[in-house]
């Protein structure tokens, strides 16, 4: 049975607030262009990963803007409301995220920003991190 988790990221660019519904569902996470009345959006990143490190998680995507715009990283643990982690400058296609902790998983989501009311949101990808099982 599929599991659907819906979470929210609140945007602030440019002065402008909106908020991103993405919804994740656990075999397919999809991608979601935003705009606001009158704006278009271009294509989102892609080829979103992560190089899983412990405490530090690398995130890194294509640039379908080739160096044009800026993007929004945002992540979060798994299951709850990712938060806007970082903004990048144009060309930038990587950001490491420091001090997690090694035993809770987490998810990510780039956000290409083509104007303030326009943006395009890659998949999201997610941590499955190797627990030790107890014995009682």
């Amino acid at each position: 049975m599929a599991v659907v988790a819906g979470v929210v990221v609140v945007l602030a660019v440019g002065g402008t607030v909106g908020a991103l519904i993405l919804g994740r569902e656990s075999t397919d996470p999809g991608q979601s262009t935003g705009t606001a009345p009158g704006g278009t959006a271009g294509p989102p990143p892609a080829d979103l990963k992560l190089r899983d490190d412990a405490a530090t998680i690398t995130v890194t995507w294509s640039d379908p803007s080739n160096g044009s715009v800026p993007f929004m990283v945002a992540g979060g643990r798994t299951g709850r409301a990712l938060g806007v982690m970082a903004t990048v400058d144009p060309g930038q296609t990587s950001f490491t995220v420091n001090g997690l902790n090694t035993e809770v998983d987490y998810c990510f989501t780039v956000l290409a920003v083509y104007s303030t009311n326009a943006f395009a949101t890659s998949g999201q990808v997610c941590t499955d991190r190797v627990r030790p099982s107890r014995s009682g």
